[in-house]
């Protein structure tokens, strides 16, 4: 295998792991939001814990998605779109494809243009920039993104991620079968504040 194929296959492989990243912080922030009893969070004087949690939360789901899209800059960046501007290459697809699925590569190429040119990308990234990763003035004609884009964003691309670990064939593992445990552990962790009934 070319030593640029190999590096896409590398890539690939820490990307799948960003999928995971991606689907456990979006599974603890679901969870929170369905069995949490704002109550109950209140009387344990916990609320203020309880927020900054899921705002650390919504923070790394933004870095994350940010890094994936970020422009490629160095020749020593080994994000996700390194990988596909590599793939871009159609000997790199081939050799690539070969060694995975190529149906899976197709598809996380066509996901990945998608999100990449989806317009919810140009808000979520000034907010990255301007509040989150630095602090800056924010520019008014820029909408703050919401919440459920965010979410929803997070989603696609950690498919995007996952497809490209299954297409190059850095990865054998589901992201489903993956993502289970943490689905499990965000229900146990906010469980403490369930309503019993």
């Amino acid at each position: 295998m070319s030593a640029k194929a190999e590096l896409v296959r590398q890539i690939s492989a820490a990307a799948f792991k960003d999928a995971i990243d991606l689907m456990a912080c979006l599974a603890v922030l679901r969870e929170g939001e369905s069995l949490v009893v704002p109550y109950a969070l209140k009387a344990a004087n916990a609320a203020l814990a309880a927020t900054i949690v899921q705002k650390a939360l919504l923070q790394r789901v933004l870095m994350t998605v940010e890094r994936a899209f970020a422009p490629v800059k160095h020749k020593s960046d080994r994000h996700a779109r390194a990988a596909f501007e590599y793939l871009s290459d159609p000997n790199i697809f081939e050799e690539v494809a070969k060694a995975g699925s190529r149906k899976q590569l197709e598809q996380a190429r066509a996901t990945w243009r998608t999100y990449d040119q989806d317009a919810r990308r140009r808000r979520l990234r000034h907010y990255r920039d301007k509040v989150v990763a630095h602090a800056g003035e924010r520019d008014p004609a820029i909408p703050v993104p919401l919440v459920s884009e965010l979410r929803n964003y997070a989603m696609g691309t950690a498919d995007a991620l996952a497809r490209l670990a299954h297409g190059s064939g850095a990865v054998e593992l589901r992201l489903k079968v993956q993502t289970d445990a943490y689905d499990k552990s965000a229900k146990a962790f906010w469980s403490v504040w369930q309503r019993k009934i």
